[in-house]
C-alpha cells in the first residue's frame, strides 16, 4: 500500500454532510461566475466611459482650436486697422462711458500730449449743440468743439462720435475722431 492510501489521510464525511459541501460548492461557483460577469460589465462600462471622454475631449479641441484660429483673423484684423487708425492724421481715440481712454493713435497723443488719460468727448461743445442728442446718439453724430491743443493754441474744429455699444454687458464705448482743418 502507498502512504496515500493509509488510514490516517482518510476523512469521513457524514452521508448529509457531502450533499451540504456539494450545494456549497455548487452556489460558490455560481456566486464566482456572477462576480466575473460584474466584473466584465464593469470592465465594459469603463471602457466605454473612457472611449466617450476620449471623444468629448477631441470635440472640445476641435472647438478650441477653431476659437484660436478665430481669434488669430480677429487679431490680425485688429492690428491691421490699428495700423491703419494710426497712419491717419486726425487724432482718433476710443472711450469709454466714463471718458476713460481705451486706446488712440499717435496724432491724437501728438495734439492732446502724453498724460491725457481720461477724455470728456462734450468739452468745448459750441453753445448751439444739443448735448443729449450726442451724448444718446445710436449713429455716428458730428458736432463743433472749441479744444485747446497740448501747445496752449485753441481751435475750432468738427468732432465725430460714434457710439459702439457692447452687446455683451450692455457697457457704451465711442469712437472719436477730430477733423482738425490746419
Amino acid at each position: 500500500p502507498s502512504p496515500a492510501d493509509s488510514a490516517r489521510d482518510v476523512q469521513f464525511i457524514p452521508s448529509g454532510a457531502s450533499d451540504i459541501a456539494q450545494e456549497i460548492a455548487h452556489e460558490d461557483d455560481v456566486l464566482m461566475t456572477v462576480y466575473f460577469c460584474a466584473l466584465l460589465v464593469a470592465l465594459a462600462v469603463c471602457a466605454l466611459m473612457h472611449y466617450v471622454y476620449r471623444k468629448r475631449i477631441r470635440e472640445y479641441g476641435n472647438v478650441i482650436n477653431l476659437n484660436n484660429l478665430e481669434i488669430a483673423k480677429q487679431k490680425l484684423k485688429a492690428d491691421s486697422y490699428g495700423v491703419i487708425l494710426n497712419s491717419v492724421l486726425f487724432p482718433c481715440c476710443l472711450v469709454s462711458e466714463k471718458g476713460v481712454v481705451g486706446w488712440c493713435n499717435d496724432a491724437f497723443v501728438d495734439f492732446y500730449g502724453n498724460d491725457l488719460k481720461k477724455f470728456d468727448f462734450l468739452s468745448g461743445i459750441a453753445d448751439n449743440e444739443d448735448v443729449n442728442r450726442i451724448r444718446d446718439a445710436k449713429y455716428a453724430v458730428h458736432y463743433f468743439v472749441k479744444i485747446k491743443n497740448a501747445a496752449g493754441q485753441t481751435l475750432g474744429f468738427k468732432r465725430t462720435l460714434v457710439p459702439l455699444s457692447s452687446e455683451a454687458d450692455g457697457t457704451k464705448n465711442y469712437a472719436i475722431v477730430e477733423n482738425i482743418n490746419s
